[in-house]
Order: C-alpha cells, then structure tokens, then sequence
C-alpha cells in the first residue's frame, strides 16, 4: 500500500493534483505560516548577495513580508518546493521591473559529500518560491553548507512584462498537417489568431527546451486550438512544471495529463506526465505521432 503524490507548479497559480492509492504512506502538501528553515535562510543571504544594492533590498524585504505569512511547502521523493502567498498586500514599491514568470538564480551548494540545487522562481515583480533538489528534508536544520557556483538566470530588473491577448477566430478554418488529422477523429471547438514571427521568436526563445518542429507548425496556423478532451497550448500560455527530476514545458493538455519537454534537452524527447499515478513515459520525438497516438487511446 502507499500514496503517490504528484503536484504541478502552473505560473502563477499553482495547480495541485492528488491521487490516494491506500493510507500507509501519507505525505501532502502543507499550507503553513512558519519561518523559513535555518538552511532556506542562508540559501536566501546567498541568493539575495548576488544582485546589485537596490534589488537586494527589495529582494531582502520582499522575504521579509513573506516570512510570516501563507506558503505552500511539499517534500517529495526526490526535491521539495516551495510557494509564497500574500501577493495582494505586497507593495509596489517592494517590486522589481520584471514582471514575468521566469527563473532568477540557480544555487549549487552541499552539504558533507551530498550536492543540492536550489532555483528561485519570480513572478510580477517578486520572488514566487523555491526548488531544492534531492530532498533537503534532512538538513533544514542546518547552515553548515558549501556553495558550489551561483548564477543569475534572469535579471530582475529587466522591464519585462509579457501580456498577449488571444484572439479567437470567429470562423475556423481548414487546417492541414496534423490539425487536420485530429479534425478527422475529434472536431475544433475554438482556434485563435496566430502570432507574427516576432512574437514567435520572443517567446520561443523564453523556453529553454527544444520545441519540436511539428509544434512550432501548429502554432504558426493557431495560438492553441482546443478540442473536447485536449487543448494544444499557444506558445504563449506555455506553463512550467516542477518534478522530481527536473521542469517540464506543457505543449498539450489532456484530461489524464500532459505531454511536454523536458528543460535543458535539445533532441526534442517528448514526455507524458500523468496525473493519476506520478509517473512519467518517454515518448520519443514525434511530436505528430505521439499527439495522434494519445488521442487514440
């Protein structure tokens, strides 16, 4: 008997799956208005250290008016990650010109022989949370850490601040490729005006995976398109989730789960992250097939 546990970081909000296989072995997500960990703390004066004087301080007091107040902790097998509430009451002048949901620095620390990472995630305009991987469960209690490298990912003061409003078709057109295999199985209930070729080369470039080339052909003909029990992500409404072993970009969103690539890859892999059981399948490259395929099932 045990409890598989499989949570998704969407942007911003936060969506968290949970699927109960017996009651031996229980371990669920923990909203909770504690202090940071004596480890989390010195992570922090490390992360905060790493940018010019302004930033640090509103970094220094954006942690500040977090500590106290609602976060989402969950320890999994292999990484833990952490959520900051309480964006309302933040003030303006706390936050820094990035408004974007990126990530903004990358710790690589021990402790004794063991190796962690711990990745800092922003949105508008402030620090939204953390990911430690392996587990640091054991060592919270602990400030007696090495750093490894430390590195800026995104800088925080870059005037970003992304905003596409999706314009659905009012008539939709006869697709080809893919789409129009799809159509042939399960019909279109909305399309959406494409992007011009700036807007795809900005956002393409944001992803730091490998987008199959058989995606990018859909999206130059429809943002996304939506079916009954599908819908194929714009390249704009591409979301990051946080697992075990690393981040994954969705690309398409089932009802049992997504399809996706893995940050950091450049051969194109795709992969399906259930929602039911944890588990993650390796899919390939074709993104055509892979896509029909899972429709079929």
């Amino acid at each position: 008997m045990m409890l598989t546990v499989l949570v998704f970081i969407l942007g911003a909000i936060g969506l968290i799956i949970i699927t109960f296989i017996g009651i031996s072995y229980y371990r669920r997500p923990k909203f909770d208005t504690k202090k940071f960990t004596t480890l989390e703390k010195k992570l922090l004066d490390t992360f905060t250290s790493l940018f010019n004087p302004v930033t640090t301080d509103k970094l220094k007091n954006q942690i500040l008016h977090f500590e106290n107040k609602t976060k989402l902790r969950h320890y999994w097998d292999k990484s833990m990650t952490l959520e900051l509430y309480g964006d309302n009451s933040l003030p303006e002048s706390l936050k820094y010109s990035r408004r974007d949901e990126s990530k903004i620095a990358t710790i690589r620390f021990k402790v004794n022989a063991e190796k962690f990472t711990i990745e800092f995630d922003s949105y508008n305009g402030r620090i939204w949370g953390w990911k430690i991987r392996p587990n640091p469960k054991k060592i919270q209690n602990t400030n007696a850490i090495v750093i490894i490298s430390k590195k800026i990912n995104n800088d925080p003061n870059e005037k970003i601040e992304v905003k596409i409003e999706k314009e659905e078709m009012t008539l939709i057109p006869s697709f080809d490729g893919v789409l129009e295999k799809i159509t042939k199985i399960t019909p279109i209930e909305k399309a959406y005006v494409p992007l011009i070729s700036q807007q795809l080369k900005f956002f393409e470039k944001r992803i730091t995976s490998k987008l199959p080339q058989q995606y990018l052909k859909i999206i130059s003909q429809s943002e996304g398109v939506e079916f009954e029990n599908l819908r194929i992500l714009g390249i704009s409404e591409i979301q990051q989730t946080g697992l075990d072993n690393g981040n994954y970009f969705h690309l398409v969103e089932f009802d049992d789960g997504i399809l996706a690539v893995k940050e950091f890859e450049t051969d194109g892999n795709l992969y399906f992250c259930h929602f039911s059981n944890g588990l993650i399948d390796e899919l390939g490259i074709n993104f055509n097939e892979v896509l029909i395929n899972k429709i079929l099932t």
